[in-house]
């Protein structure tokens, strides 16, 4: 971000909507209000009366916006006029002559509220006309915020209200949302109105009028009220999915805000992972395609950059974004130091660092951190590894009565019925107690009682696809949500004792080959799919068990760059074949049937090569913290 905006934005009192520039060379915002006070007499009638008898400097700036008009009505309001000299009145008035609105918001409706208001023995929260909220203190501290109320000009009655003349202006700060639209307003980015973050949140603004607090004149020739200063309640769609209400006075969040140009650099890159297969534009009148690239690329630009401060009570360890769930945990957290246990895949990243806390920009509720470069990778924030466990499996297993779209042939072939099971593993670990001579001397062990020492026990769930017969079977997955990008594929299998449940015997090895299919630009399937390989080989075998205890191998069965993306399409444009290479010779130590536990597709990053692509090993080791044991101690494992 611009460091002029910055630090303008930094002092709390910031500068009308695009007018900063325009008179940073002879006074600043803050320099509307440098002067001394002055001692007022009351005056009874209109507030606005009241106003040019006692504080004549604020009755101008209020008579050159328009706003006497109201304050000469029968509407009841209250006003914190701040006292002759407290503030740059002859700079506020030539700044009422080029954006009248900005001093409207940001001075005028600053210092007045609704109906009347008098100072009374309790504390009592004001909304003032711009919405801001101040607190106004109990009648003997004469405060309201930080700015002191006078004890003699105070409660001062008119016919339409209250008068309470002030010692200095009431600071305006932004809220985030405002904070937002001042950059788009100060920015000279030519493109900002094609891209932005400011742009795009407001095509979604779905604003109400709030009646009760708005000011009509009359009625149209349809008998409609014309509102002549309307009060609107906020309500921006994109931000309310989000959970992320940064226009509401009274919520407190942490936002990250890019710099439009970093904003317009992360939307562009993601448009590069949103390749929508044409063919989904066919019969439609207008560009389905354009519109989904459109929406996802920018619902994931903003992905991350706002947090409740209020649901993050330990956030100096950790961050939770307002898009974090129980359902999504471990994302939409980020890491600030290192906790005993990190999650899979996930690592520290101190975000708040990378944008300078220290340098963030206090607002009327929460604070905000800008930043030119994004602090949140693409990894973090879509193109992200897209996981198929047992239950997925079950639901995009391709039935062996189905044939593709376009090539009409079976993914699926000489394969029975498919199953699906869960349960749980235990190992128990057994102590052999002791014999004892007369002398108590130990002389040997009683193997016919053991004792119970310890046990895990763990849940396991697989997907089950038996051959037909001794043919080896082609076995197909539609992948659901891929991205136009390079995935490296990763099939996690189960060896087949755990199904037959015989620990001593038959702990078969996988040994088979696998191909992606994937839809043309006519939405077809071709009728062969393209042969995955890890260092020209095509043949993968799954690692040989060397521990009944260790049920869970992954294996590594190479990369693919997937042309089209049918990220959130319920027809996936994508299918993974497997295929058993099992000769009969072969088959005391491979199995032409499949026990799977999970697909997994990992992003490839710029860099990887094969050698470095790879997951935790994800296994299921029921012996974990016995590896040290005596020489009495056996283990026994049961599948429940």
């Amino acid at each position: 971000m611009n460091n002029n905006i910055k630090n303008t934005l930094r002092t709390g009192v910031v500068a009308a909507v695009g007018l900063m520039t325009m008179y940073a060379c002879t006074d600043t915002w803050n320099e509307h209000y440098d002067s001394t006070s002055t001692s007022l007499n009351a005056y009874n009638g209109t507030t606005m009366q009241a106003l040019d008898k006692e504080a004549s400097d604020f009755a101008q700036i209020v008579r050159a916006t328009g706003f006497d008009t109201y304050l000469n009505s029968s509407s009841s309001y209250t006003v914190w006029a701040p006292e002759n000299g407290s503030f740059n009145k002859d700079s506020l008035m030539e700044l009422a002559g080029t954006n009248k609105d900005a001093v409207v918001k940001q001075f005028v409706k600053n210092h007045i509220a609704l109906y009347s208001i008098p100072m009374n023995l309790e504390a009592q929260q004001i909304n003032l006309l711009n919405s801001k909220v101040y607190t106004m203190t109990a009648k003997d501290e004469h405060k309201i915020g930080n700015v002191t109320i006078s004890d003699t000009k105070s409660n001062i009655k008119c016919n339409n209200g209250i008068l309470h003349m002030i010692g200095g202006m009431l600071p305006f700060n932004f809220n985030l949302f405002e904070l937002i639209e001042n950059q788009y307003n100060e920015s000279d980015n030519a493109t900002k109105k094609e891209c932005s973050l400011y742009s795009y949140l407001k095509t979604a603004d779905e604003d109400s009028l709030i009646e009760a607090q708005s000011v009509y004149r009359g009625y149209d020739e349809f008998g409609n009220k014309v509102w002549v200063d309307s009060v609107t309640l906020r309500n921006n769609t994109i931000l309310r999915d989000m959970d992320a209400l940064i226009y509401e006075e009274d919520s407190n969040y942490i936002a990250l805000i890019p710099s439009i140009e970093a904003y317009q650099d992360r939307y562009n890159e993601i448009q590069s992972y949103l390749q929508f297969n044409p063919s989904m534009d066919d019969g439609l009148e207008y560009s389905r395609v354009d519109s989904l690239r459109n929406s996802y690329a920018h619902r994931f630009s903003m992905t991350d950059l706002f947090y409740n401060r209020s649901q993050n009570e330990h956030w100096k360890d950790s961050l939770k974004s307002t898009q974090y769930s129980s359902f999504s945990w471990p994302e939409h957290v980020y890491y600030r130091t290192a906790p005993r246990e990190l999650p899979e895949d996930k690592e520290v990243n101190d975000i708040l660092q990378k944008v300078n806390i220290q340098d963030s920009v206090s607002c009327s509720n929460g604070i905000a951190c800008f930043f030119d470069e994004y602090p949140i990778s693409i990894y973090d924030q879509f193109f992200k590894n897209i996981k198929m466990t047992t239950a997925y499996m079950r639901f995009y297993f391709i039935d062996k009565e189905t044939k593709i779209k376009g090539s009409n042939v079976n993914v699926t072939k000489n394969v029975s019925d498919t199953e699906m099971r869960s349960g749980t593993w235990v190992t128990y670990t057994y102590r052999y107690p002791e014999i004892y001579d007369e002398e108590g001397n130990v002389i040997g062990y009683d193997y016919e009682n053991p004792e119970v020492v310890s046990y895990v026990s763990q849940p396991y769930s697989y997907f089950y696809v038996p051959a037909s017969s001794t043919t080896n079977p082609n076995i197909g997955f539609y992948i659901p949500n891929n991205f136009s990008g390079e995935y490296d594929i990763y099939m996690v299998t189960m060896p087949s004792w755990t199904y037959q449940n015989d620990f001593d015997t038959n702990k078969l090895r996988y040994r088979f080959r696998a191909s992606i299919w994937e839809k043309d630009e006519k939405g077809n399937f071709p009728s062969t799919g393209t042969p995955l390989t890890v260092d020209g080989n095509n043949t993968f075998e799954t690692p040989e068990p060397t521990d009944f205890n260790v049920i869970r191998d992954t294996t590594y069965i190479g990369s693919y760059n997937f042309k089209y993306a049918y990220y959130g399409e319920s027809e996936p444009g994508v299918i993974l074949q497997i295929t058993p290479n099992v000769l009969s010779s072969q088959r005391k130590n491979y199995s032409n049937s499949l026990i799977f536990s999970s697909i997994i597709l990992k992003p490839r990053k710029e860099g990887d090569t094969d050698s470095e692509a790879g997951v935790k090993a994800v296994t299921l080791n029921l012996s974990e913290g016995t590896k040290k044991v005596p020489s009495n101690i056996f283990y026994k494992s049961i599948k429940q």
